[in-house]
């Protein structure tokens, strides 16, 4: 495939985007209702509405990461059991699923790769984030969870234009990022960011995505895009990376600083990953991440 038109793709790409299905209301709803400490009973209406929402609930809240600490027999176990943040984090999943665990061939990530890279980034996000207050938390963990949304649109086309790629980075010394910029006029950065405020979530959201990869260029919420960025690079660097995620840049060590993750505590910080790492393989025993050796690349 020869190198496309940015222009003419761009436009292409936007009009796929808009084409993705709303983001599931039934976050808002929960949340509203865990704000107003409405009953569990209540709740479980509202989640029940979606069968697949209610299913994954379920599932993920059964899962060896949950099932240690919790009883839960049924959905209203669940929600009874699991606290106002950790149910609005696995209904936040739950809404999520449905847009990360097709194959992402351009990505060189198989079926449901994408979605444990997404979960995993999530989860390590709240250790990121554990100086910040509650509901900042929550924030840095829903962009965590959605900071790759616009790889799920862009998939296709980095497969299809993936020669055209490959000359750019190897032959030009591009990063994947610029070399999406190039050949689509967008990065999966932007992609997400456009369609984070498609779905209108919050700017704290919007700006943790769109700015994953280079936190200091935003121009506000920096502490959010940058719990996202160190959340990332650890879910890579721990397994949980995603195909071609290793070629996007170097690490940027300065970032760490402005979290309070210095060469002092970055041993324990560490640690707490490493110990994260076996949590989530909890979430996914019977579909452990594929390596690149694995996969034969």
């Amino acid at each position: 495939m020869g190198e496309p038109t940015p222009s003419i793709l761009t436009e292409e790409i936007f009009k796929a985007a808009e084409r993705l299905p709303p983001f599931p209301g039934v976050i808002w709803k929960v949340m509203s209702l865990l704000r107003k400490q409405a009953p569990a009973k209540e709740i479980e209406e509202v989640i029940k509405v979606d069968q697949a929402i209610a299913a994954k609930v379920l599932a993920m809240s059964r899962s060896a990461f949950y099932a240690r600490r919790y009883t839960t027999a049924s959905l209203r176990d669940a929600i009874v059991a699991l606290g106002e943040q950790e149910l609005a984090r696995i209904v936040m999943a739950a809404c999520a699923a449905r847009y990360f665990e097709t194959e992402l061939s351009g990505y060189e990530a198989r079926e449901g790769e994408l979605w444990q890279h997404a979960v995993a980034t999530a989860i390590i996000s709240e250790t990121v984030a554990r100086g910040f207050e509650k509901r900042k938390a929550l924030t840095v963990y829903t962009a965590a969870l959605l900071h790759d949304i616009g790889k799920a649109v862009l998939s296709l086309y980095v497969k299809t234009y993936m020669d055209a790629m490959v000359i750019l980075m190897s032959r030009k010394g591009l990063g994947m990022l610029e070399a999406e910029r190039k050949t689509f006029g967008m990065d999966h950065e932007q992609l997400g960011e456009m369609i984070a405020k498609r779905w209108r979530f919050p700017e704290e959201v919007v700006v943790g995505i769109g700015f994953h990869h280079r936190p200091k260029e935003a121009r506000a919420h920096q502490d959010i895009a940058a719990a996202v960025y160190v959340a990332n690079r650890a879910a890579t660097a721990l397994g949980y990376g995603c195909g071609m995620e290793r070629l996007v840049e170097s690490y940027d060590h300065e970032i760490y600083g402005t979290l309070g993750i210095t060469s002092d505590s970055v041993n324990q910080f560490c640690t707490e990953l490493a110990d994260t790492t076996g949590e989530i393989k909890e979430l996914f025993p019977d579909n452990r991440p594929m390596s690149r050796k694995d996969a034969g690349t």
